[in-house]
């Protein structure tokens, strides 16, 4: 089963999976402010997103702010759509910074048969 939990593992994955971020090449990530993510970091992210996905505002804006760490981040909504297998769907664009480093993402999300949010890598969708 794809979980939301999943899915937000894969987008900060080179920073908690030492393997993963040895066998990229050396230069795909550059500064990326993904290589420093704590663990509490990746908890305010996580509950900004579900935030955000749940919310009934398609245009739904949450930051987050590590004050320990000097991570922050913002999560926008960029609007409602339909896989054309008829899921849910949300596309969001996720930013993170510490001090100059930057990362900003866009990934289309969707919500499952069972009620569980992923990444939606590769899914077509009705407004495309």
């Amino acid at each position: 089963m794809r979980s939301f939990s999943r899915a937000v593992l894969a987008i900060v994955a080179v920073a908690g999976l030492p393997g993963v971020v040895a066998a990229l090449p050396t230069d795909i990530l550059g500064n990326s402010a993904l290589l420093k993510l704590s663990d509490e970091d990746k908890k305010l992210q996580y509950q900004a997103v579900m935030d955000v996905l749940e919310s009934s505002d398609p245009r739904a804006v949450r930051e987050w702010e590590n004050k320990k760490t000097g991570f922050k981040g913002r999560i926008d909504a960029q609007g409602d759509m339909r896989s054309t297998d008829g899921l849910r769907c949300r596309r969001l664009q996720l930013r993170m910074q510490l001090n100059a480093s930057q990362s900003l993402f866009t990934f289309p999300f969707c919500k499952d048969e069972q009620g569980q949010w992923f990444i939606a890598s590769g899914k077509q969708f009705s407004d495309q």
